[in-house]
Order: structure tokens, then sequence, then C-alpha cells
């Protein structure tokens, strides 16, 4: 019965967002990125061309059982520089960290702290923030403002231009944004950090974001599939459930995401909300089902990383072990774990995980792979040593 009703909802939503998203992307796209080529002055390369193919047949790199584990974890930081315990997990096979602002007190400290971690790992990596248009903005400590999601579309760019340079010279490679949640309605959790109720407007905004920050080949997170506009309570708190009918999800919700996809963003972020619509039994994050509809739906071949494993939208009723094999299982290849003391907890229930047969190993290696592939595409990092 499941089979035959996602088999139902795949077609349904390729027809639906087929016709609302190739105009605008191909509307968007061309402009944005000629304005990019114009303005950009530093080193970083600039891009002229954008593809719209998402599948690949490219074999993906692949470790051992233990570096795999490590690949496909994005880890938090406990301090300012980088601990004994984060560098051995970049050099055993590490390939992803996040920053938030406990992380962050200079240009020169986050520049010293990127290097330091490139130094570690001795391979590509990424280093990623959550440096969204509008509240969300962690660079913002150090003097690096995101743009505004008010300003006018020159604006928009412009700002993301000079972001985008900032970024680039501190060796930050991974922003987990665009939010393409089209949101109406009381919604606490995008309050200031989205681009308003107009899924074009989401859309469009959304790609001059993400092309304007890939030409200095920073990857750009679609965030958060399949878009949680009508979430009333906020999943940092608590289970949220939306009961929005699949009509709704694909006229309003999908055609961002789809935009994005099209535009060839390199992440999606699967938020935790519960969409009765799609999965009534578990948050999006740990769905097959929404997994599934993202890869063969939307024709996503790129990262899917989790929402932080923190929030009680996802670990409510569930230990970190559980969340950490049912995302890998459902079709997730990265997993942010935000608390540095429970990187290495995660890593050892991964492979546990193989070892029993949970976890099949092709599956790991697939994740993992994916990760190698996106960090060996984005801006290296460089070791100053």
């Amino acid at each position: 019965m499941r089979s035959a009703y996602l088999l139902l909802l795949l077609a349904l939503v390729a027809t639906a967002c087929s016709s609302v998203v190739t105009e605008t992307t191909a509307a968007s796209t061309t402009t944005t990125v000629t304005t990019v080529a114009q303005s950009t002055t530093t080193a970083a390369p600039t891009t002229t061309t954008t593809s719209t193919t998402t599948t690949t047949t490219t074999t993906l790199p692949r470790g051992t059982v233990a570096e795999d584990a490590r690949a496909v974890v994005l880890a938090g930081l406990p301090g300012t520089g980088l601990d004994l315990a984060t560098a051995d997990f970049l050099a055993e096979g590490g390939r992803a960290v996040i920053l938030f602002s406990k992380n962050l007190e200079s240009r020169d400290q986050t520049r010293a702290l990127t290097a330091a971690m490139a130094c570690a790992a001795d391979d590509d990596i990424l280093v990623a923030v959550d440096q969204e248009p509008g509240r969300v903005d962690r660079l913002a400590k150090i003097g690096i403002p995101s743009p505004s999601i008010d300003s006018t579309r020159d604006d928009f760019i412009a700002d993301t231009v000079e972001m985008g340079k900032a970024m680039f010279n501190l060796g930050i490679n991974f922003d987990l944004a665009p939010v393409l949640d089209v949101a109406r309605g009381s919604n606490p959790v995008l309050v200031g950090r989205n681009f308003g109720p107009d899924p074009e407007i989401v859309a469009a905004r959304g790609l001059d974001f993400q092309l304007t920050l890939e030409s200095f080949g920073i990857v750009t997170t679609a965030k958060h599939f399949p878009g949680h506009g009508l979430s009333t309570v906020d999943p940092h708190l608590q289970i949220t459930p939306i009961d929005a009918g699949l009509e709704t999800l694909q006229e309003v919700d999908f055609p961002p995401f789809q935009a994005a996809i099209d535009g060839g963003i390199g992440a999606v972020m699967v938020g935790h909300p519960i969409y009765e619509a799609l999965d009534p039994d578990n948050p999006a994050s740990l769905s097959p089902v929404v997994l599934d509809l993202l890869r063969t739906g939307f024709g996503f071949d790129g990262v899917a990383v989790t929402d932080a494993f923190s929030m009680a939208g996802v670990r409510d009723g569930r230990t970190l072990g559980e969340v950490t094999v049912e995302a890998l299982i459902a079709g997730e290849d990265l997993l942010i774990v935000d608390n540095p003391p429970e990187v290495a907890e995660v890593v050892a229930v991964i492979e546990a995980a193989v070892a029993d047969g949970t976890l099949s190993r092709d599956r790991l290696a697939e994740a993992a792979g994916r990760v190698r592939r996106l960090a060996s595409e984005a801006a290296p990092v460089e070791c100053d040593e």
C-alpha cells in the first residue's frame, strides 16, 4: 500500500513542480550569474554557467568503515581553537565541521581555526556555518553580516557577494542556507529568516543567494525540505506536525526546492517535522518516504543533511543511537551532531550498526562518498603550514 502511494505521490510531484519551477529557474539563473561575474573582484573563481543536471554516475569515493562513519558526521566544536578530539576526528576520516557563534572571536582567529582543521585532516573538508539571509547570521559576530531579506534584488546580490568574499577568505565553504520554506501564518521558528509566502519569490531569492555563493566555491543548502512553512511550533523544542495536504505541498512548498535542485545546489537539509500527507509516522529527517521523494521525485543526488540532532523534534522518544541509525537507513548522508561530546558516540553507533548488519555497508559508503565528493568540489580550505 505504501509503495503504491509513493509511486502516485512521485508522479504527482514531478508533474506539479516541473511546470511551476522551470520558468522561474530559467529567468533567475541567467541574470544572477551574470551579476556575480561582474561584481566579484577577489581571488575567488567566478562562474558564468550553471548546470541543471542533478544526477551522476560517478563512482563515489569509499573508505574503511571507521573512516566512513566519521565522514557522515558534521561535528560541532567545543571552543574557539581546534581541540584534540576534533583534530583526531578529522585525521581519522572526518570531513565536515560546523561553526557556531561560540566558536568565533575574530576573523584572524576564525581563519587560524579553519587552517588548523585543514592541516589536521590533510584532505578536502567542509567547514559549515548557518549564515542565512535575515536574523540567523553567525558570522555577524565577527563583522560579516548576511544580506537583508527585505532588500532590493541588486542590494541583496551585492551584499551576498561581499559576504561570499569574506567566507572564502576565512576558509568557510559550506553555508547551511538559504531557507526555502514558504512561510505563512504564525510560524515562530521562521520569523525574520524567510522570504515570505510567495513560492516564486522564495525560489528566485533562493537562487540569487545560491548562485552567488557558488561563484566562490561555497556550497549552499536548501532547507528545510520538504518545507515547513505551515509549522506552528518550533522543532527545536517539540515534535512538529504539519497537517498540510499533498496539493498544498505541491503548489506552495515544493517549488522552491525544485528550483534549487534544478540550479545544481550541493546540499538539501531535511527538516524534523512530521508530514501527515507524506509519512505520518516519522519525522521527515528519519523518513525513507521523504528521502525517496527527494531522490526520485526531485532528482537530487547531492548531500542530504539532517537538521541538528539536538532538537527535541527528532529526539523525543528516541535515543541518540536510534536517531543516528534511522537517519542513515532512511537515506541521509550527513548528520549534524552539534553537541561535541556526542560526536564519538555517534561514530561508535554507526560502526556497531554496520558490524551487526542493522546498517548496510553500502548505504554507509554511499553517504560518505557523497560527502567526500562535495568536499572535493567546494572551495579548498587551506592549511597554512
